[in-house]
């Protein structure tokens, strides 16, 4: 894979555009007057996928983190790549602002396991990764998520998570 993800927070009426074909995600991805609306949390993303989930991709429908990264409702229904835009909506997000927000430091490292990563294939952890170290990368992204998502909550924004 070898590629970061991200998040980009806009307006529902940005999604219709974008799915309706009048613009493309990265009409906006690359315009610096949107920045402030993307968070980038480089590889990090696989590692909290499975360490919230208990999978690889996807995960169950009661819970909520299921839609965090690669959920399946995809931003473009005629886009047939498994690593397309995913669309979290405005009501997702905030379910999941408030669930990142309940999440704490602790809870995250009960559920955090190099060793299953490693079973898993889970990027980008390697055996030659210290723990420790690995998980402070991981939970400060996920820490940068708590506030972006609340953020967006606040403003009833969809989120879009996206490989770059």
């Amino acid at each position: 894979m070898g590629t970061a993800g991200n998040y980009f927070r806009m307006s529902e009426s940005t999604v219709a555009d974008i799915r309706s074909g009048r613009y493309e995600l990265t009409d906006f991805m690359y315009d610096r007057a949107y920045e402030d609306s993307i968070l980038e949390v480089d590889n990090a993303w696989h590692a909290i996928q499975f360490t919230l989930n208990g999978t690889a991709f996807g995960g169950d429908d009661d819970n909520i983190f299921s839609r965090l990264v690669l959920s399946g409702n995809k931003l473009r229904e005629d886009d047939e790549d498994e690593f397309s835009a995913m669309l979290i909506e405005p009501k997702d997000v905030k379910a999941l602002s408030a669930a990142l927000g309940a999440l704490s430091e602790e809870e995250f490292r009960e559920r955090f396991h190099v060793d299953e990563m490693l079973e898993n294939e889970i990027y980008p952890v390697t055996e030659d990764d210290d723990e420790e170290d690995f998980f402070e990368y991981v939970w400060d992204h996920v820490e940068e998520m708590k506030e972006f998502f609340e953020e967006a909550a606040a403003e009833g924004q969809a989120v879009v998570f996206y490989m770059s």
